[in-house]
C-alpha cells in the first residue's frame, strides 16, 4: 500500500504544470489529492487497533473465510489502480485543468474501487464487519476521526491560524494572571507582548496552548483503544476529556505566567532555554497521570468491579500495569524538572534520583510479586553490553573539567545508574512495551519481532548515542523474550551500568554514565 501511495502522489502530486487552483472544482481536487495520505492515516489506525487490542479481531479471523484466497478482490484493486492512471493516457497534463471536470468522476472510481479492493483482499465483508463492530462504534468513528484528520485541521484552523482566537484568548488569560501579582506589567495587545522589568515575551501562535491539547487528545485516544473492554466511554469522552482538555489550557496559561516571571526576577537564561523548553512536557506528564489514575480507578469510568472501591488506597500500588508505566513517566519527569532549576540540568541528577526512587517505592506492593531471577547467561549478556558501550564511546575530554562532581552527587548518580533506572527502563520497554507488541509466548513471531524492534527504537531514541542504545535494546529484549520475565533484563541491566560506571569513575568522565 505504501509503495502504491508512492506511486500515485509522485505522479499526481508533484508536477508544477498541474495546480489544483486553476480547475474548475478547486475543491474537489484538494480533496482528492489528500486521498493517498488519508489511506495512509487509517491504515495505521487499523495496524495499532490490530495491535494494541487484538481480541477486536480474533472473531473476525477466526472464521476459514477469513484465510480464503480472493483472486476477484485482488482484480478489482488493480483494475482501481489503471483507473487512476488511465486517464493520463489520454489527456496530457497540460491539459489536466481544463479538463478536471470530466476525468475526476474516473479518479475517483479508480480510488473508491482500489481501496474497496485492498479491503476484499485483506478480509471478506462479514469479517470486517464482525472486527469493525465488536465494539460497538468506537472503532469506526475513530477511522472516520482519522480519514477526517485534514479536514478537522482545516476546519479548527480558525483557533491558531489568521485570526488566532486562541493565542487571543491565552494572552488575556496571562494578561490577567500577571496583572494580579504585578502592576507594573507592560503589554502590547497587538502584538501579543508582555514585558516585566527588563524581560520580554511575545505570545506566539504555538503558545497558544493548541500543542497540549493535540497531546492531550492522542494521549486519551490511545488510552480508550487498549481500555475498550472496560473503559465507560460516554462519561469518558464527555466529562473527562473536556475536564482534561481545560486542565491543560489553564496549566499554559499558568506556564506562560511562570516564564515571565523566571524571566524578570531570576534568570532570563533559565527562563528560556531551560523552563520555556521543558515546562509543557512536565505539565503534560503529570496530567497524563492524572488522567490514567482518574479512568483507571474511578468507578465513574470503568464498566467493571474491577474499578477500585474508595479507600482502597493500596489498590494503585499493587496495580502491576501501573507499576510498569508510572515510575517511567516518574522519571521522565525528573528530566524536566533539573532544566527548570539548574542552569546545568546534570547538577540536579539528586532530584532525578530521589524521584525516581520515589516511584520504585509507591508500587513496591507489586513490584515485589515480579520474577527478578535471573542467570549466568544474562550476567554474560550484561558484560557484553558494558563493552559495546566502552567501545562505541566517543572521545571525551572529562579527565580535563574544570571541577570534579563531589561525593554526593557521585552516589546519587551511581545509585541511580546503577540501581534504578535498570529496574524502571526494563519494565517500561521490556515487560509493557515489548510485552503488550508481543502478546502471549504462543502469539505469531511477527509480533515478537516486532515489540523488539519497537521497544529497541524507543529504548535507543531515550540514549543520545543511536546504536549503542538500540543493540543494548535488542539484547535487553531478547533475554526478556526468552523467560518473559523481567530479572534477567534488569540484571543484566544493573551489571552493564555498573561495569560502565566503574570504568567512568577510574577515567574520572562521567559523561559515560
Amino acid at each position: 500500500m505504501l509503495a502504491e501511495v508512492y506511486a500515485i502522489r509522485s505522479v499526481f502530486q508533484y508536477r508544477e504544470v498541474f495546480s489544483c487552483a486553476e480547475t474548475a472544482a478547486p475543491g474537489l481536487c484538494f480533496w482528492m489529492t489528500s486521498l493517498p495520505v488519508r489511506a495512509v492515516y487509517v491504515s495505521l489506525a487499523l495496524v495499532f487497533a490490530a495491535a494494541l487490542k487484538p481480541s477486536l479481531w480474533q472473531a473476525a479471523l477466526s472464521g476459514a473465510a477469513a484465510s480464503a484466497v480472493r483472486p476477484q478482490a485482488a482484480l478489482l484493486h488493480f483494475a482501481g489502480l489503471a483507473l487512476l492512471f488511465a486517464p493520463l493516457w489520454r489527456v496530457p497534463f497540460a491539459e489536466l485543468e481544463a479538463q478536471f471536470l470530466l476525468v475526476a468522476p474516473v479518479f475517483l472510481l479508480g480510488a473508491f474501487c482500489t481501496a474497496l479492493g485492498a479491503l476484499l483482499w485483506l478480509m471478506p465483508l462479514r469479517a470486517w464487519r464482525q472486527g469493525l463492530f465488536a465494539s460497538g462504534l468506537f472503532l469506526p468513528a475513530t477511522l472516520a476521526a482519522f480519514f477526517a484528520l485534514p479536514d478537522i485541521v482545516d476546519a479548527t484552523g480558525f483557533l491558531w491560524g489568521d485570526n488566532h482566537l486562541l493565542t487571543r484568548l491565552t494572552f488575556t488569560a496571562v494578561g490577567h494572571v500577571l496583572s494580579v501579582f504585578h502592576a507594573d506589567v507592560r503589554s502590547l495587545p497587538e502584538d501579543r507582548i508582555f514585558a516585566l522589568n527588563d524581560f520580554a515575551v511575545r505570545v506566539g501562535d504555538p503558545c497558544s496552548g493548541i500543542e497540549g491539547l493535540a497531546l492531550i487528545t492522542l494521549f486519551m485516544s490511545g488510552y480508550a483503544l487498549l481500555s475498550i473492554g472496560s473503559l465507560r466511554l460516554k462519561p469518558y469522552w464527555l466529562l473527562l476529556f473536556p475536564a482534561a482538555l481545560l486542565l491543560s489550557w489553564l496549566f499554559n496559561v499558568l506556564r506562560i505566567s511562570v516564564l515571565v516571571w523566571l524571566g524578570a526576577f531570576v534568570s532570563p537564561e533559565l527562563a528560556v532555554e531551560g523552563f520555556h523548553s521543558y515546562a509543557g512536557w512536565l505539565v503534560f506528564s503529570l496530567l497524563a497521570i492524572a488522567i490514567l489514575i482518574a479512568a483507571h480507578n474511578m468507578a465513574l469510568f470503568q464498566k467493571t468491579a474491577a474499578a477500585k472501591a474508595p479507600g482502597a488506597a493500596s489498590s494503585l500500588a499493587a496495580d502491576p500495569l501501573f507499576a510498569r508505566i508510572v515510575p517511567f513517566i516518574l522519571f521522565m519527569i525528573s528530566g524536566t524538572l533539573t532544566p527548570l532549576f539548574w542552569e546545568v540540568p546534570s547538577d540536579g541528577y539528586p532530584l532525578r534520583a530521589a524521584l525516581m526512587l520515589l516511584g520504585l517505592t509507591l508500587f513496591w506492593p507489586a513490584l515485589k510479586v515480579f520474577n527478578w531471577r535471573a542467570g549466568p547467561l544474562d550476567w554474560l549478556a550484561g558484560a557484553a553490553v558494558a563493552v559495546l558501550w566502552l567501545w562505541t564511546a566517543p572521545e571525551s575530554g572529562g579527565s580535563s573539567t574544570a571541577a570534579a562532581p563531589d561525593l554526593f552527587w557521585i552516589a546519587c548518580r551511581l545509585l541511580g545508574t546503577v540501581l534504578l533506572v535498570p529496574v524502571i527502563e526494563e519494565l517500561f520497554f521490556r515487560a509493557y512495551v515489548l510485552e503488550r507488541i508481543a502478546d502471549a509466548p504462543g502469539a505469531p513471531a511477527w509480533r515478537r519481532l516486532a515489540g523488539l524492534a519497537v521497544s529497541s527504537l524507543l529504548f535507543a531514541a531515550l540514549h543520545d548515542r543511536w546504536l549503542a542504545g538500540a543493540g543494548a535494546g535488542i539484547i535487553f529484549g531478547l533475554l526478556y523474550l526468552r523467560t518473559r520475565r523481567p530479572g534477567g533484563a534488569v540484571q543484566a541491566h544493573m551489571l552493564a551500568n555498573a561495569l560502565i560506571a566503574t570504568a567512568a569513575i577510574a577515567a574520572m568522565d562521567f559523561g559515560l554514565l
